[in-house]
């Protein structure tokens, strides 16, 4: 008969010697891997150059948990913030740059971190804390970003659609930055902004309400006019027939129909001037963006990060 107890038991040596086996492999699979940071950072930055960005944060996040006390520490928590940012994860880039400033005052990345941190707020709409960033570039008066962070700023306001106040910080980029011809540009061309074609909600209304359907002719939607027009006329002809013919409750119903038709009629026209408006301001000041604009390039030769100021005209 089988002895449970001695089958245990052998089991129990087996695991152990297994153990014994293995341990020797393990301990020097970490110690080799915890022996070259060197490597353990180039692959990371191999990752981040070839846009592996979220296999490239894992890398960078395990050589600071392995060498925590390596020079290039610094480096991969920027690096892990650059990812966020490239990967277009605004929120986690926002979090990670915050957070490097925090622990890195004194670094030398540390004016880029705010600045790619006030880029990301700006993607998210957050203009508020976006300028207060930026004023904080500005207000240290770095030799690399503070052109740039007044030239974001401008760009801000003209988002906000406020031209006077944008105009004015075109004009503080320095004269010496890469971005003056582009801020020139800009300034120049939002003094025509008041001559972009525009539409009066008011007349819009105006005449939609003397005739259903002018006043989508007048903001150059002529199907929507055609139909409004259509519409209305269908209703009153009919609500003119049902009385005519003494049918008055029928015509009643339809006559209460049409007030909401030719009341909507109106409202859509002024709504249409309203959008149109906006849509010819977004189209100039897109026009203007993509004539003028800055992107970021990483250069992997000197794995470091270079604005590029793009001209199209």
């Amino acid at each position: 008969m089988n002895n449970p107890f001695k089958r245990h038991y052998q089991f129990t040596i087996f695991l152990l010697a297994l153990a014994i086996f293995f341990l020797p492999l393990c301990t020097q699979a970490s110690e080799g891997q915890a022996d070259h940071p060197a490597k353990q950072f180039a692959f990371a930055e191999a990752l981040f150059t070839e846009g592996d960005y979220y296999r490239a944060i894992t890398e960078y996040k395990r050589f600071i948990f392995y060498f925590p006390k390596n020079t290039l520490i610094e480096k991969s928590a920027f690096r892990i913030g650059e990812c966020y940012f490239r990967a277009k994860k605004w929120h986690e880039a926002i979090n990670t740059f915050a957070l490097f400033t925090i622990q890195y005052p004194q670094s030398s990345m540390s004016t880029e971190a705010l600045y790619l941190k006030g880029m990301a707020e700006k993607q998210l709409k957050r203009y508020r804390d976006s300028l207060s960033t930026f004023q904080e570039i500005i207000r240290s008066k770095s030799n690399d970003f503070t052109d740039k962070a007044i030239y974001q700023s401008a760009l801000i306001m003209m988002e906000k659609e406020e031209w006077q106040e944008a105009r004015k910080t075109f004009l503080l980029v320095p004269k010496n930055s890469p971005l003056s011809e582009s801020a020139n540009i800009m300034y120049s061309s939002l003094g025509y902004i008041d001559d972009i074609p525009q539409k009066s909600p008011a007349v819009a209304g105006t005449l939609a309400a003397i005739i259903p359907g002018a006043g989508h002719l007048y903001t150059e939607r002529p199907r929507d006019a055609l139909v409004a027009f259509l519409l209305n006329v269908a209703f009153i002809v009919s609500a003119v027939e049902l009385y005519h013919h003494e049918n008055y409750v029928a015509g009643g119903i339809v006559t209460f129909f049409e007030i909401g038709w030719y009341t909507g009629n109106i409202y859509s026209a002024v709504s249409s001037a309203h959008k149109y408006n906006k849509r010819n301001k977004e189209d100039f000041i897109r026009h203007l963006q993509e004539t003028s604009s800055i992107s970021i390039r990483h250069d992997p030769a000197t794995s470091s990060n270079h604005l590029m100021v793009n001209y199209r005209f």
